[in-house]
């Protein structure tokens, strides 16, 4: 019988070898980490790995264009333009006083973080991920002193679940969350060796279950309702997804465009984007030593030519380069605009007054609703929070509704535009009392206070004209 032949294995190609050496073609394998990259220039945008390869494209060229790659990050300024001035000044809380609640607000989650810093970090990921889901839950064994429990901290906690945590999740006919299923994993330390842990968790209003290497145990839910707020980056008008589209996923989609186009942009100029000198030379002279040539920003080119040529500098065509440029800019607008954020400095093109008051109008709204469903979400908390202590809390929220930058110059110049109507009264002290609030906004509320004052200490019959007017309070006509 003859010997079988081994079948000789086919080579691969230089585009499968990167395209095998390089997972990331183009496609997102986990739309969660890779928005995690795009917000915090890690992963594939800190090594590269979200550069897509040319076909035609060397290992060697791509390896050394991943090390040149540098990610210029636009979606966090975005998220952080529809929270930040949400945050501009700390909300105002009211309750009924309870020193586990008082507690509570100093370190809501065991590690120290107080509310208003939580509520941050969790506006944050909401509008990044899309939704997130805050979790209270408390001691299976709690102090019966009050002051113990203080000191050692055994009262309700609060932690996050973000959506790649989920596993399963159910609503009920009116839209409500029932049902949640999600996965939780940290470092346990057992005689001084590190262990991972994964433990999933299972809520509703009636019971919990608790799964990890060791089995399954569940239980009653004492409070009778599921310890669970969803808090959302944008209106979720989806009933059937508890798991809505982040917002901000195709912004991070068209920076991963912008981190491609500027490393190709950065390979050709830094390829052909020098001049080279090149030098005419006779029939009869001796170019041997011009054989062999590596074209750099120090070379120069021989070539025979006939008589009356001379030196000159030759230099690729920009066009290409210039193309990318443009793509590059008109992508960068195109995120300003799907993030409401058309005047913003450095992009912003000669628009109108009201073309302006048009889009802080439309931004400004997006800021304010997402502010609501923050007070929703620490109102709800409260209330889980109560019923696990058995107290009516009576909790409001009311978060900064002020998200502009004044622009002192032009509301002073609307100020004087109303003055000048003559209207009179207590018209023209309401505008005086809008212009001192506009000047002072950075002193201390006792001196606004003391000018607002002053302000209603003049009399209604005095209109601003009549104060300018010279002799216009002595009889002179």
């Amino acid at each position: 019988m003859r010997p079988r032949q081994k079948k000789k294995a086919r080579q691969m190609t230089e585009y499968e070898i990167v395209k095998n050496a390089v997972p990331f073609g183009g496609g997102i394998p986990d739309k969660y980490i890779f928005l995690k990259d795009a917000y915090a220039g890690t992963g594939g945008f800190e090594d590269g790995e979200y550069l897509v390869p040319h076909p035609r494209e060397s290992m060697g060229k791509y390896v050394r264009r991943r090390f040149m790659a540098y990610y210029c990050n636009y979606l966090k300024p975005c998220i952080e333009a529809h929270v930040n001035p949400i945050f501009k000044e700390p909300p105002v809380r009211e309750y009924t006083k309870n020193a586990l609640f008082d507690g509570f607000l100093q370190n809501v989650d065991g590690k120290g973080t107080r509310l208003d810093r939580f509520m941050k970090r969790v506006a944050d990921r909401a509008k990044l991920f899309g939704c997130v889901f805050g979790v209270v839950d408390n001691f299976s064994k709690t102090e019966e002193d009050l002051a113990a429990a203080l000191k050692n901290r055994q009262y309700p906690f609060i932690y996050i679940v973000k959506p790649d945590q989920v596993r399963a999740w159910a609503m009920d006919r009116f839209g409500n969350l029932s049902l949640l299923k999600y996965t939780m994993k940290y470092t346990d330390v057992v005689d001084g060796n590190k262990m991972q842990k994964t433990v999933t968790w299972t809520w509703t209003a009636e019971q919990w279950i608790r799964e990890d290497e060791h089995g399954k145990t569940d239980g009653v839910n004492t409070i009778g309702v599921l310890p669970i707020v969803p808090l959302y980056g944008a209106l979720n008008d989806d009933d059937e997804n508890e798991l809505p589209q982040s917002e901000y996923y195709s912004i991070a989609k068209t920076n991963l465009a912008i981190y491609n186009a500027c490393s190709e942009l950065r390979e050709r100029n830094r390829n052909q984007a020098f001049s080279l000198l090149i030098y005419p030379i006779a029939e009869d002279d001796d170019y041997n030593d011009a054989n062999e040539l590596v074209v750099s920003t120090t070379d120069m080119l021989l070539f025979k030519s006939i008589s009356g040529a001379k030196p000159d500098f030759i230099t690729p065509e920009s066009g290409p380069s210039e193309m990318l440029l443009s793509e590059i800019q008109n992508m960068i607008q195109e995120i300003y605009r799907m993030a409401e954020r058309a005047n913003v400095t450095g992009v912003q093109q000669q628009t109108s007054g009201l073309s302006k008051e048009w889009d802080n109008q439309s931004s400004n709204q997006t800021i304010a609703d997402f502010a609501k469903n923050l007070e929703a979400f620490e109102e709800k908390i409260a209330e889980i929070f109560g019923l696990y202590i058995k107290t009516n809390l009576a909790f409001i929220s009311k978060y900064n509704d002020d998200y502009g930058v004044v622009d002192v110059s032009t509301e002073l110049d609307k100020v004087t535009k109303a003055l000048l109507l003559g209207i009179g009264g207590k018209f023209d002290k309401e505008v005086k009392k809008i212009a001192a609030r506009t000047m002072l906004n950075n002193q201390d509320d006792k001196v606004v206070n003391a000018v607002i004052g002053d302000i209603d200490a003049q009399p209604d019959d005095k209109t601003y004209l009549e104060s300018e007017t010279p002799g216009a309070n002595n009889g002179n006509v």
